[in-house]
């Protein structure tokens, strides 16, 4: 829109300048030094209008990357389990009440965490037993063994 709006009026101010380019000298215009005027003032316009256009697409295209990135980044929020606030915990040193708060984890298998120390991979919370597959899957990315 915006586009469309500064074409007219540069459109509109080079017709002008042609009206007045003829009115001010003493001799008037022919008709093909008005054309050639008009030509030239086109092929401007058009020329501005293409690099416009070459903007438009580009700004378009920065937009749409961002957001993307914004669906990504919501879209992986919305799969996190996280709960607010948890961050990375030391399966080798956390307290039971930092255990508990990981998504699944209850107090009996925080304590369980505890007395399998120490572990020498997160992982080996799955290869000792202590947690499935599947509960382990949902807090790896927030645990870690140090």
């Amino acid at each position: 829109m915006r586009f469309a709006l500064n074409t007219f009026a540069a459109l509109t101010i080079s017709v002008a300048s042609l009206g007045f380019t003829a009115c001010n000298n003493n001799q008037p215009a022919s008709d093909q030094q008005v054309q050639d005027q008009a030509a030239k003032t086109t092929q401007d316009v058009k020329a501005g209008a293409k690099q416009a256009a070459a903007d438009a697409k580009v700004a378009a295209a920065n937009a749409e990357r961002k957001v993307n990135d914004i669906a990504a980044g919501v879209k992986e929020g919305l799969k996190s389990n996280a709960k607010p606030g948890a961050g990375t915990v030391n399966i080798n040193s956390a307290t039971e009440e930092q255990l508990v708060e990981l998504p699944g984890i209850t107090g009996k298998r925080a304590q369980l965490i505890v007395q399998g120390r120490p572990y020498g991979s997160a992982s080996d919370l799955v290869s000792k037993g202590i947690l499935t597959q599947a509960q382990y899957d949902r807090i790896s990315g927030q645990v870690i063994a140090q």
